[in-house]
């Protein structure tokens, strides 16, 4: 209530004045005195029309303050009517005794009826132009408000979506790497040692980047090719990564990024001799997207546990980028843009 316009200092100081030249103008327009008007600074009548002005405004927004805590509750069109009611009920009463006090204290005779009437009508437009002016406002303000928690709440969610896929362990590879690590420890050691090298340097790149919200590309590249290498067990080495980026330490991702995206695709994708899973990734032109691309061969059935996760990634960077993370299937191909993060101490660094 305190940050609509009507009570502002400003707005209260100055709005008095302007109003009650405009009166005194008006009663001269009806009267049709316009010689007068040589004399508007040094006439007494002005200072009365502001005066009377600021006591119709200041009663105004005094009744609005008044009756805000019990309006609240009431519905929109009764508050309308009773908060016209009471603004205008208010000032005018106030305005007729201002002006009779006046004119029998100081100009020593009654106000005519006619008079009387003139002033009333003014000050009556005066409050109706100043309600409609208040709520316009205070509705304005009230949809704004209800405008910025909706945002709030769907910044809540994006971080929530954010967290949760950091912490995510992705057990479905933990358990499958154990699975194919206790078939290989029954024939070859070394490459046993191998497969817990790399399912360890996955998870340990999880739990130490868990808590930064951006990573350089070389380092998300390291992990990826972990991963890849660890995934070869299980596709006899028809899987393949082709980085195509000559630059990766100075492009940001979200930690995991590859690693989900990679997963989902290994996942939901028919792999074989004669199909092979090759992944290429490239920068867009005019560097605005990472760009990941493979061929399309899905399953017949969908890993959804891989696509929920990757879904969350995609919610996760609209918290960091204004330019939307885009898939597009186009023929056979799979095209997976990451928006490149702009870092507010990096000018140099692209979005």
């Amino acid at each position: 209530m305190n940050r609509l316009f009507i009570h502002q200092v400003l707005f209260r100081i100055l709005s008095a004045p302007v109003l009650g030249v405009m009166v005194y103008l008006l009663i001269l327009l009806i009267n049709n005195n316009f010689s007068e008007l040589e004399n508007i600074f040094s006439s007494a009548e002005v200072y009365v029309c502001i005066g009377l002005a600021y006591i119709s405004l200041e009663a105004m927004r005094l009744t609005l303050s008044v009756s805000e805590k019990w309006l609240s509750k009431q519905s929109t069109r009764r508050r309308i009517i009773v908060q016209l009611t009471a603004t205008l009920g208010v000032s005018l009463l106030l305005i007729t005794l201002s002006i009779q006090a006046y004119y029998n204290w100081i100009i020593g005779f009654s106000i005519s009826m006619g008079e009387l009437h003139v002033f009333l009508a003014i000050y009556g437009v005066i409050g109706l132009l100043y309600n409609a002016l208040f709520f316009s406002n205070f509705y304005l303000n009230r949809e704004n408000t209800l405008l910025i928690q909706q945002e709030k709440k769907l910044r809540e969610k994006l971080e929530s979506d954010f967290i949760s896929f950091k912490n995510d362990i992705n057990p479905d590879l933990l358990y499958e790497s154990l699975e194919n690590l206790i078939l290989t420890l029954q024939h070859n050691v070394d490459k046993a040692e191998e497969q817990i090298d790399y399912l360890a340097g996955i998870y340990r790149y999880g739990l130490i980047n868990r808590h930064k919200e951006l990573i350089s590309l070389e380092e998300e590249l390291q992990a990826a090719e972990h991963l890849v290498k660890l995934l070869n067990y299980k596709y006899h080495g028809q899987l393949n990564l082709l980085n195509a980026v000559r630059d990766p330490d100075h492009i940001q991702l979200i930690p995991g990024s590859l690693l989900v995206t990679i997963d989902s695709i290994a996942r939901n994708t028919l792999i074989s001799k004669e199909s092979p899973l090759v992944i290429r990734l490239y920068l867009e032109e005019g560097d605005e997207y990472l760009v990941l691309q493979h061929t399309l061969n899905d399953r017949l059935l969908l890993h959804q546990d891989s696509l929920q996760a990757y879904n969350r990634l995609k919610r996760s960077y609209s918290f960091f980028s204004e330019n939307p993370f885009v898939q597009v299937k186009a023929g056979k191909e799979n095209y997976i843009k990451f928006p490149l993060v702009q870092i507010a101490d990096e000018v140099t660094t692209n979005e």
